[in-house]
């Protein structure tokens, strides 16, 4: 699968929709513990930051174990809710070029490395048993998978593309 190419038309499909969001829509918190879409996009942003660190670092480490983030904190540290909307966006589409350029470059000897230490039963959205061996290509199908989960939160009409994980 080529990873790059599918994040790519990702961000090309959400760029679509993203444009016809009001700032009203935007900066609206259901609930003072939900996020709104400015706050998600900010968390998309985190994500596509701590997943570039964790795509290099493979290349040069034995294992698959990886540092978390504290999620909501790293929301409410990086003031999300009262940063421009375009800004923001902009820095969303640059963070996942910069992550697709670096995924395209990666061989694929390293992206299909059996590997039986990891932590993904943590730090993944589909959490893999900690006993299971994994690849370097599971983690970044879960990161497009994570961002498609969260696509359709913000944008009422974003249709999936990631497909299912091949094992095989």
């Amino acid at each position: 699968m080529d990873y790059s190419q599918l994040l790519n038309k990702i961000i090309a499909n959400a760029n679509d929709q993203i444009d016809q969001l009001t700032d009203h829509e935007v900066a609206f918190k259901p609930t003072p513990e939900q996020w709104s879409k400015k706050e998600l996009v900010g968390h998309l942003i985190d994500s596509a930051y701590n997943n570039h660190q964790r795509f290099l670092r493979a290349s040069t480490q034995d294992d698959l174990i990886f540092q978390g983030y504290d999620q909501n904190n790293w929301v409410v540290m990086n003031n999300y809710q009262n940063r421009d909307w375009e800004a923001l966006v902009a820095t969303w589409v640059t963070a996942n070029a910069h992550l697709g350029q670096l995924i395209d470059g990666l061989p694929s000897a390293l992206l299909n490395r059996p590997t039986p230490k990891h932590n993904f039963h943590h730090i993944c959205m589909n959490r893999i048993n900690e006993k299971e061996t994994t690849t370097l290509a599971y983690l970044i199908w879960d990161y497009l998978f994570h961002l498609e989960h969260h696509l359709i939160q913000l944008l009422p009409k974003y249709t999936k593309i990631t497909p299912d994980f091949n094992k095989g």
